[in-house]
């Protein structure tokens, strides 16, 4: 049984206090996150001898270390999974194709303001890598919704990106987790 610290870093090194976990693994059930039977079995185990085979010790270290390594590499994974159908220059591209058009306006329709109109492209660049945001990008550069007149585009901008429900995250995206191991409980 062991008790894992699982700390996130942002590109420039920087640790992420929102996403840190505190993870306790029982490796006789299987279960993760399992406080009560993690106690109940720390408090049910017998205090062990005095003498342990130093190769037994070796076997259960390796067997932990290997795990260990490999749910870094699953969460290190998880991070770096982007959902992306196209090259995100030609993304970032398409907004800014966009900006400019919006740039060119000269007062906003009744009921958008230029906070609404700045938190919709920043959510559109924030969430630009996924394929639901790179056919919206997509179909008002190059598509149908193009060739609408400027306040009817920047109307319709702002109500499609609001259906996609984006949430706008100022924060810094993590790029990089550590596991610490808190405490470890061996059963011989």
């Amino acid at each position: 049984m062991a008790a894992l610290s699982i700390q996130y870093f942002g590109p420039n090194g920087e640790p992420i206090p929102d996403r840190q976990e505190l993870v306790f693994w029982n490796d006789q059930t299987g279960e993760r996150d399992a406080y009560g039977i993690a106690i109940a079995t720390a408090c049910k185990t017998p205090e062990a001898g005095d003498i342990f085979s130093a190769r037994y010790l070796r076997a259960m270290a390796q067997t932990l270390y290997t795990q260990l390594v490999d749910l870094k590499r699953r969460r290190a994974k998880e991070l770096s999974q982007v959902e992306t159908i196209e090259n995100v220059t030609l993304t970032s591209e398409r907004l800014n194709r966009i900006q400019q058009c919006i740039s060119t306006l000269d007062r906003l329709l009744d009921g958008l303001d230029r906070k609404i109109v700045k938190d919709t492209l920043k959510k559109l660049n924030t969430w630009k890598g996924i394929k639901s945001v790179q056919k919206l990008l997509r179909d008002y550069t190059d598509g149908t919704k193009a060739q609408l007149e400027i306040s009817a585009f920047v109307t319709e901008l702002v109500k499609d990106t609001d259906e996609k429900n984006l949430i706008l995250n100022d924060g810094v995206k993590p790029t990089r987790p550590s596991v610490n191991l808190l405490a470890i409980l061996l059963r011989a």
